[in-house]
């Protein structure tokens, strides 16, 4: 009898969307100019002030000085029994058979917006890993230095935990706004040379993510020319370096908002805009909006889980939402069903995030139903690969390594069985087992926002 086995190996990374694109000025909007905007790159060791802590609640923390994460390569996943098979005479004189690859019902794409402790959480994802999933993680640039990727040593500590491990390079918006020499396109090509410099490999799956899109992405023309042509120069790079399609993370509006009566007549009017989304759709892989969900408008007490569940999708999945409501020239119905990432909340007591004063088992359940809901939306609104995304940070003075270590623990634990080989399921968020026991968040004096409903009508 023949003994086979399946090893958990990891399938390579999804390839990148392109596109191409004609020729299109930047428009620079900031009067102050940048100095040295062309200046030789100040690296994670040598940058002045990069090894000190932030003042508590910095949203720049450097955090990388206090980690001591040596390279580790791909964790083994166990193996699985695939039974034995029968055999003619003789057969055992031919050859062995090849390992068989996992079976990924679903491949999942995760997509993680850090501002510290992003080796932290890369380690409790390769601790309890999705076997079908790719992670990028979003690493900071430097504190000191806003149009300067982080590197060398935190991409290659990034890629050296395997090939379902990318990470990319923050592209500031606000630092990039104050180097008025360059157009905007000239800028994304530049900052493609800058990442190269820093240590970032696009061949292996690294990449580029725009941070902090602007809110006047919805109703300025010039913001909009702006991001087509930062985009289309991040996508192309310097003369001769491949294509590679990024993240955007456009900045949200909160959970709490009653009054969305003119954010939802802005964002028709921006996802009727054609030719933008034509420049987005093969430039960009991930469409982030922030959603960062707050609790005391999910954890309702004596809820149901699909309560909770449908209160979270409202919010976090609004926008295709109502891209799938327009009429069909209205909205980038294609593009947003491949690109859209809920960036959903797992920051730690931070007061930018609502979760201040959050208790760590209220936040290890909240992040588990965000992880339920997201995997729900996704099995209703099946695409090619699934997708799914957090904010990532804490503060300081507030949170202790410990918690941030469970917290970690319980994420990835929700994400490894809600995206699971054979493709997984809903309540794999909540329990390995398939039970609910990690999706019960109810905090006194919670109360839902009926507001968010209102985007499931164009």
């Amino acid at each position: 009898m023949l003994e086979k086995k399946v090893r958990g190996l990891r399938p390579l990374f999804a390839a990148f969307f392109v596109g191409c694109g004609g020729l299109s000025a930047g428009v620079a909007t900031t009067p102050e100019p940048e100095p040295d905007a062309r200046a030789p790159l100040p690296t994670e060791d040598s940058s002045p002030g990069d090894s000190s802590l932030p003042d508590a609640g910095s949203q720049d923390s450097a955090r990388e000085a206090l980690q001591d994460v040596a390279d580790v390569g791909p964790g083994e996943v166990s193996t699985l029994d695939a039974g034995d098979a029968s055999q003619d005479a003789g057969a055992s004189d031919a050859p062995p058979e090849a390992d068989a690859p996992p079976v990924c019902v679903r491949p999942a794409d995760m997509v993680f917006y850090t501002q510290d402790s992003w080796n932290e959480l890369a380690d409790a994802l390769l601790g309890d890993p999705s076997p079908c999933a790719d992670h990028f993680i979003s690493i900071p640039a430097l504190a000191n230095a806003k149009t300067q990727p982080r590197g060398p040593l935190e991409p290659q500590r990034m890629r050296a935990r395997g090939p379902a491990f990318h990470a990319m390079a923050e592209f500031h918006w606000g630092g990039w706004s104050q180097v008025t020499d360059l157009t905007w396109y000239e800028k994304g090509v530049e900052f493609r040379r800058r990442m190269a410099l820093s240590g970032y490999d696009v061949a292996a799956g690294d990449t580029w993510a725009i941070n902090e899109l602007p809110s006047t992405i919805r109703t300025s023309p010039v913001t909009r020319q702006n991001a087509r042509d930062a985009v289309r120069g991040l996508h192309e790079g310097p003369p001769g370096s491949p294509l590679v399609a990024g993240t955007v993370f456009v900045i949200g509006i909160g959970q709490g908002t009653t009054f969305l009566g003119t954010y939802k007549t802005n964002l028709k009017a921006w996802l009727g805009d054609a030719p933008f989304w034509a420049d987005m759709d093969g430039r960009v892989r991930f469409w982030g909006q922030e959603t960062y969900g707050a609790p005391d408008r999910v954890c309702v007490p004596l809820a149901t889980l699909a309560e909770w569940s449908s209160r979270i999708e409202d919010y976090v999945e609004h926008a295709p939402t109502l891209a799938n409501a327009a009429p069909a020239a209205a909205a980038p119905r294609t593009f947003l069903e491949r690109a859209h990432v809920p960036l959903m909340n797992a920051a730690m007591r931070a007061s930018a995030y609502n979760t201040t004063g959050i208790a760590l088992s209220d936040m290890q359940h909240f992040v588990s139903m965000q992880v339920y809901a997201a995997r729900q939306w996704s099995g209703a609104h099946p695409a090619s690969r699934a997708t799914v995304g957090f904010a990532w940070t804490w503060e300081r003075t507030l949170v202790t390594p410990s918690e941030i270590s469970q917290l970690a623990a319980r994420l990835a634990s929700a994400l490894h069985h809600a995206y699971d080989l054979g493709g997984g399921a809903p309540l794999g968020a909540c329990d390995p087992a398939g039970l609910d026991t990690w999706c019960h968040c109810e905090i006194p004096g919670s109360s839902f926002n009926d507001a968010w409903r209102t985007f499931a009508t164009w």
